[in-house]
């Protein structure tokens, strides 16, 4: 199986490679991780043929979000699919957060909301911090 070759999900037009790039350790899991080592790593997995990128909200408080959002706002949008978060909303204490977990990230409250609206606003809020006009891929987590 070559990693790189691409596969629909489940039984809609939506085909990811197989190999994906996801954003915990962007939004500083275990280890703070600067603008330019999240921007390397994406540039490097774009290079060799990586095309299904995965983030969340709760990554860094919002931090992976915008670090990937940085990078793929660079390439054209036809060519990735991106998946993201809902469930959990982000609500600003206004000061960093050291909770152990993430490094160098922003003190957000972290709300869970299933909600109609609470989806809807996560996804707004989401869009909000990657920069895009859509995400591919919502998961309820």
């Amino acid at each position: 199986m070559d990693p790189l070759d691409k596969a629909n999900i489940g039984t809609t037009a939506l085909a990811v490679t197989r190999l994906g790039l996801g954003g915990a350790p962007m939004g500083g899991l275990f280890s703070d991780v600067d603008e330019r080592q999240a921007y390397e790593t994406l540039s490097v997995a774009y290079e060799n043929g990586v095309r299904y990128f995965d983030t969340a909200p709760l990554y860094g408080s919002g931090k992976s979000e915008r670090f990937f959002g940085e990078f793929l706002s660079s390439v054209p949008r036809e060519e990735f699919v991106l998946s993201t978060k809902v469930g959990r909303l982000l609500d600003n204490k206004g000061s960093v957060d050291e909770d152990g977990l993430y490094a160098n990230v922003p003190n957000l409250d972290v709300r869970y909301d299933y909600s109609r609206d609470g989806v809807l606003r996560s996804i707004d809020e989401s869009l909000d911090r990657l920069g895009l006009d859509r995400i591919d891929i919502a998961f309820i987590h």
